[in-house]
């Protein structure tokens, strides 16, 4: 059974707004994994897990047809209304099962989410629906590292001690497949291999962060288990501190600093000997 903790409207319309985007990058190492033994044309990409469709829209610019599911109809409905190319179709469907004919598919990718699959049954699905030489391509994403020109370790230690130190009993047990980089992670398929993709650094302010780390599943986790006073409570202290060491007083809104992400990827091809 999956592991379920993004299935709230309020909460899938904020996942929108304050994730990361992936960068095209990503995209294009994943394809061309794929290109070193299958020349076809790009027809069909599943994207699993898919959220609001961050990912879908990626693989949207290289395939026919992208079917992006997720197990979270709220997250159906605001992938929906975001307005995204025609030919990515969104579905609710849990990971486990993939709405897709056998054989069909040269690519099921899941991005920040296959360490809430029932990984195993997973995998029997992706076999089933992936054509030889197709691919499977789980990606995660690390917390954000702040880019300072003094202050960058404080400031990093900040951000790892809130999420691994008060919210990591919160944090359901996929999360630690998640922090270990999937490197715990069995593929399906013997021909594997694994990418890291750093995004350009951007600029964005406390508030925003902070705002990015209320929609993690830790921290919406300690909200429904110890009320969201406890939750405002932490956010508070954390910015607080992040003030401190930046020396400041003003308000989260105009603390700017500048982030990136490392994005990694880990991905093994079907081979079917004929």
């Amino acid at each position: 059974m999956s592991q379920r903790y993004f299935e709230g409207a309020s909460h899938a319309a904020e996942y929108a707004l304050y994730r990361p985007v992936p960068p095209a990058k990503l995209a294009d190492k994943i394809i061309s994994f794929l290109r070193e033994k299958n020349p076809m044309n790009l027809d069909i990409c599943i994207d699993v897990g898919c959220g609001n469709g961050q990912a879908s829209l990626l693989f949207a610019q290289h395939f026919t047809r992208v079917v992006a599911t997720d197990i979270s109809d709220s997250q159906i409905k605001t992938a929906k209304s975001l307005g995204h190319p025609k030919n990515i179709e969104f579905v609710t469907s849990p990971a486990e099962n993939i709405p897709a004919e056998p054989g069909t598919v040269q690519i099921v990718s899941a991005v920040q989410a296959c360490h809430w699959f029932d990984l195993p049954v997973f995998f029997k699905e992706v076999d089933r629906v992936l054509c030889n030489n197709g691919i499977v391509a789980l990606t995660g994403y690390d917390m954000p590292t702040i880019v300072h020109p003094m202050k960058s370790e404080q400031l990093n230690q900040l951000i790892d001690s809130f999420h691994h130190v008060n919210l990591a009993p919160y944090y359901g047990p996929g999360y630690a497949i998640l922090k270990n980089n999937y490197s715990d992670v069995s593929l399906p398929f013997s021909e594997c291999a694994r990418e890291d993709v750093w995004t350009a650094e951007q600029t964005i302010t406390l508030s925003f962060l902070v705002k990015e780390f209320s929609t993690t599943s830790g921290f919406q986790n300690l909200c429904a288990a110890k009320g969201e006073i406890a939750g405002e409570e932490l956010k508070n202290e954390f910015i607080s501190k992040f003030q401190t060491v930046l020396e400041t007083k003003e308000h989260p809104d105009r603390v700017g600093f500048n982030i990136k992400y490392k994005y990694f990827v880990v991905m093994a091809r079907k081979t079917v000997h004929l």
